[in-house]
């Protein structure tokens, strides 16, 4: 059995499928990610506070202005590869390589690259139209940034990787960047992620989003929500309530799940191990919810003392500065305005060009702090305040996106008129403010009132349904406040060469520096305290580490602590979030574990029985 059929666990399912023998379900809450606002590349903010979004929020953020802020994350087989920005980077290699020296053996760079490279269907820019693997639409080229390792991709793998759309703008930044000094990166991906050009991004040869629902889980082998049982079987709308676990010969083990569709309470027994898949959020809920975590839980009968299991929520922050161009500066206005929608249109679903196959966020630059602001690092270093969080010198600090368009509010702000703008985004990368994920009872809601044995043998126990409670903690540690005030400085360096840039423009709207001037470092923290919002990267709930570790949930093979048949596999293992996107890293997590799985059940047979 396995939850849910997010990014991790639609590659799980299908590498686990992969033996005839075994037969996999997949108790996914959603539904199809076969959606426009999923499949067509440019729309990907409508999938925001929509049926595909689980609409979490935090709690009030008392560092953050005391917000309640939204945390997307998808809803949808594929999870929230189906709604993010497609962006395909999988960080800088030294963070693997301090993964493994935290106490993970098997986890450095040196054995995870592989993983990366099993799931990826490069599609190579320089083969033939002709070839399966070369480009299939008539996009105009652009040699200079499309260059690549060979030597770090593969092109064989389902999940598609290419070079799509580039705005004339997205070009402009990254000229910005080379004249202030930020050298051109032959491939994010490579042997190094610090400098600055385009982005790779999973979006199929045919212009659609390629999600890791779309790539893995095939539809000959799916029957969704029911029917005859295949080898993967998905069952859509089942909001798992807990994890049946049962004690024999002293050792505690998980043999299945509650879970409510939308007719009533069902369970399921699974035959080899239970595998959880749901996501930084979704996975410490579960064990949560199930009696395993820190301590007991009103109404939840306490299982197993697990302290990790919520604990250590990371995640990127990102601050926006927007930007005037000049008029002839080809933004996403240009593209895909009122008057160019049917034009948008057809180029996309008869081309496969234009600004409807872009992912937007196209181009970024990584760099760490002493190259854009060494004053800045020399005053923390003698104040003994500065914190290196990165793994290495060639980890960066800060990520800055450049969008093509006014963006504020997750795109919820729009712009004040029709004319041209781009938005500048810092991201950080290292942020040493950690939170939570707890559970409460929802307020309203069902209540489950199923049959099925307790764990403590009780029956007719009466649970109430629970609920994610999301605390992250934004800017409790103020060093993250202090870094993102470097950055907006940063950024507005860049928009003055933006500026000088005939093609470009670059006259600061939001916040503008009069509002909030570069040198007032107060009124930049509180602007960043302020305003900041979460870049989607939730991570490292469940953290894996060594036994010695107490808040280390899972181990090195990904078992939960003291449970038997049961792990945990999905971004919330991570033991520390990567210096880059977390979509690549969750789906080689998951392809590594398909064969670490495989390897424990061959190598005890006897034991095992032949179905899952």
């Amino acid at each position: 059995v396995l939850f849910a059929g997010g990014s991790a666990g639609c590659v799980l399912a299908a590498r686990l499928a992969e033996d005839s023998k075994v037969k996999v379900l997949v108790l996914e809450a959603g539904y199809t990610d076969d959606i426009p606002t999923s499949k067509m590349p440019a729309v990907y903010l409508l999938t925001v506070d929509s049926p595909t979004d689980w609409q979490f929020v935090t709690t009030p953020q008392v560092h953050a202005g005391n917000r309640v802020m939204k945390q997307p994350r998808g809803k949808a087989l594929g999870g929230t590869s189906a709604m993010n920005a497609m962006i395909y980077h999988r960080g800088p290699a030294s963070d693997f390589d301090e993964w493994a020296d935290l106490g993970n053996p098997g986890w450095s760079y040196k054995d995870v690259l592989p993983y990366f490279k099993k799931s990826e269907g490069f599609n190579d820019p320089d083969l033939p139209s002709s070839h399966p693997r070369g480009p299939q639409t008539c996009r105009v080229r652009k040699p200079v940034y499309e260059t690549h390792d060979p030597d770090y991709h593969n092109t064989e793998g389902p999940w598609q990787v290419s070079y799509h759309h580039l705005f004339g703008s997205s070009e402009g930044f990254i000229r910005a960047n080379i004249a202030e000094g930020i050298p051109l990166n032959k491939d994010f991906n490579g042997d190094s992620t610090l400098g600055v050009n385009r982005f790779q991004t999973f979006i199929q040869r045919d212009a659609v989003r390629s999600s890791l629902a779309r790539a893995f889980l095939k539809p000959k082998g799916v029957v969704p929500g029911g029917g005859p049982r295949g080898i993967i079987r998905v069952v859509y709308g089942a909001n798992i309530q807990r994890i049946l676990t049962q004690t024999r010969k002293g050792a505690k083990m998980a043999y299945g799940a509650e879970f409510l569709d939308d007719k009533n309470g069902k369970r399921v027994v699974a035959q080899r191990e239970v595998l959880v898949c749901s996501g930084a959020f979704g996975s410490p809920h579960l064990l949560l919810a199930s009696g395993i975590g820190p301590s007991p839980q009103s109404s939840i009968p306490h299982i197993h003392a697990l302290k990790g299991v919520g604990a250590n929520l990371a995640d990127h922050l990102g601050i926006g500065v927007v930007f005037r161009a000049r008029d002839r500066c080809h933004t996403v206005q240009q593209d895909l305005a009122y008057r160019r929608v049917l034009t948008s249109l057809f180029n996309y679903g008869v081309r496969g060009v234009g600004g409807l196959t872009s992912q937007i966020g196209e181009s970024a630059n990584f760099v760490r702090l002493e190259d854009i602001a060494p004053d800045f690092v020399a005053r923390e270093k003698a104040n003994g305040t500065y914190q290196e969080r990165a793994s290495g010198p060639k980890s960066p600090h800060i990520e800055v996106i450049f969008a093509p368009f006014y963006v504020r509010k997750h795109g919820t702000v729009m712009a004040p008129d029709d004319k041209m703008y781009y938005t500048l985004i810092a991201l950080l990368l290292n942020p040493c403010s950690t939170g939570t994920i707890t559970i409460q009872p929802k307020k309203t809601g069902k209540r489950n009132n199923s049959n099925s044995p307790m764990t403590d043998g009780l029956r007719n126990n009466t649970i109430p349904e629970m609920e994610t409670v999301v605390n992250p903690n934004y800017f409790s540690d103020s060093f993250d406040a202090r870094v993102m005030a470097e950055s907006v400085k940063f950024m507005r360096k860049l928009g003055r060469r933006m500026n000088e840039d005939p093609e470009m423009g670059g006259r600061e709207v939001f916040p503008g520096e009069k509002q909030v001037p570069s040198d007032d470092d107060k009124a930049l923290e509180k602007y960043v305290r302020e305003t900041a919002e979460t870049y989607y990267h939730p991570t490292s709930t469940c953290r894996m580490g060594p036994a010695s570790d107490p808040l280390s949930v899972v181990d090195s093979r990904l078992n939960v602590y003291g449970i038997d048949r049961l792990r945990v596999v999905d971004a919330s293992v991570m033991p520390k979030i990567p210096a880059g996107h977390t979509c690549s890293p969750s789906v080689m997590i998951a392809e590594k574990a398909a064969d670490m799985i495989k390897q424990d059940w061959a190598e005890a047979p006897s034991t095992v029985p032949s179905k899952l």
